[in-house]
């Protein structure tokens, strides 16, 4: 299964299980949730990032007791907030875990809701501008690819600067890919063209995906970049009763990001019902073009979410 076209990642439910413990973390559900999604043959695993706005486990530090429990799958972030840490010991971070992985990381970034609602915060508290954050992210970004690949590294930013910077190990990787999650309006598929290794959007539908993805490839090849992977993060709910299922996805991600944002329907961000639906609807982001996608399931028993899916979902996809 790892060497089909098409790869298939599952989100860890790092602050899910903060959620549904009354704030008490428990990290063995999240260690065998990745554990058995490789051993169900997923390509890769994802946590999500918050500090303050929407807590959970630390993202890097998950992923290195997962590293230590796994042997092949990918390990991502879902996304990562990098302009929330200090580029440098980011970069080292990365690094390390990269190292403990044997070369597996990869690096999903973004900066967070369009609007500022809890996270300005967040944002504020850890020293960056919230409208400024993809500036800030845009300087992270390309100091760390100098750090991983280049000694010596004297760097001159509007945020950061450093003066002949060496880290003393480098990622086991070539550089660490970074997928830039983003809209589809110009201005950010601009910087995934721009600074990405690949686009990681979750509320799209699949035209917008085929659309947008074309943009940024034409931009990147014009800029003489590699455009990279193009992702989709999936936001679903497997059962045989939509309205059940649409029920618990509402639930869930209302938890999880405290306001109803997503208007009069959460069927934007993903799909929500029987088997059949989310076949169809992964077929179809598939045919717009998309190589990896990474699954979120919004319901409180993960295991039996992915189970199902792996039994259900999974022999009808167009992965090859």
């Amino acid at each position: 299964m790892a060497d089909r076209k098409v790869k298939l990642g599952v989100l860890l439910p790092t602050r899910g299980v903060l959620l549904w413990n009354d704030g008490v973390p428990e990290v063995g559900p999240v260690i065998d949730l990745a554990v058995h999604a490789e051993e169900l043959g997923y390509d890769s695993v994802f946590v999500g990032d918050s500090v303050l706005a929407k807590p959970r486990l630390e993202a890097l530090s998950v992923l290195s007791a997962v590293a230590v429990r796994t042997e092949r799958v990918k390990l991502g972030t879902a996304v990562f907030l990098p302009c929330l840490r200090d580029p440098v010991f980011l970069a080292y971070q990365v690094a390390t875990l990269d190292v403990i992985s044997g070369g597996r990381v990869i690096l999903g970034v973004g900066i967070g809701p369009p609007k500022p609602q809890e996270c300005v915060h967040e944002f504020e508290t850890l020293g960056v501008p919230f409208r400024k954050r993809m500036f800030y992210m845009q300087e992270h970004m390309t100091l760390m690819r100098r750090l991983w690949t280049e000694e010596n590294v004297t760097f001159e930013g509007r945020y950061y600067q450093v003066e002949n910077v060496t880290l003393a190990h480098k990622p086991i990787q070539k550089t660490v890919p970074m997928w830039v999650a983003s809209a589809t309006v110009d201005t950010a598929w601009q910087r995934v063209a721009r600074f990405g290794d690949g686009w990681f959007p979750n509320r799209v539908t699949p035209e917008e995906f085929r659309d947008t993805w074309g943009k940024i490839t034409r931009l990147a090849e014009k800029n003489g970049r590699d455009p990279g992977t193009p992702a989709w993060y999936m936001t679903t709910c497997i059962d045989d009763d939509k309205e059940s299922a649409m029920k618990n996805g509402e639930a869930f991600l209302l938890d999880y990001y405290y306001t109803p944002f997503w208007g009069d329907s959460i069927e934007k961000w993903g799909t929500y019902g029987p088997a059949e639906d989310l076949i169809e609807r992964i077929n179809a982001f598939i045919e717009a073009g998309a190589a990896h996608i990474s699954l979120r399931f919004t319901h409180r028993d993960q295991m039996g979410q992915l189970e199902r899916f792996t039994e259900e979902v999974l022999p009808h996809l167009n992965l090859e």
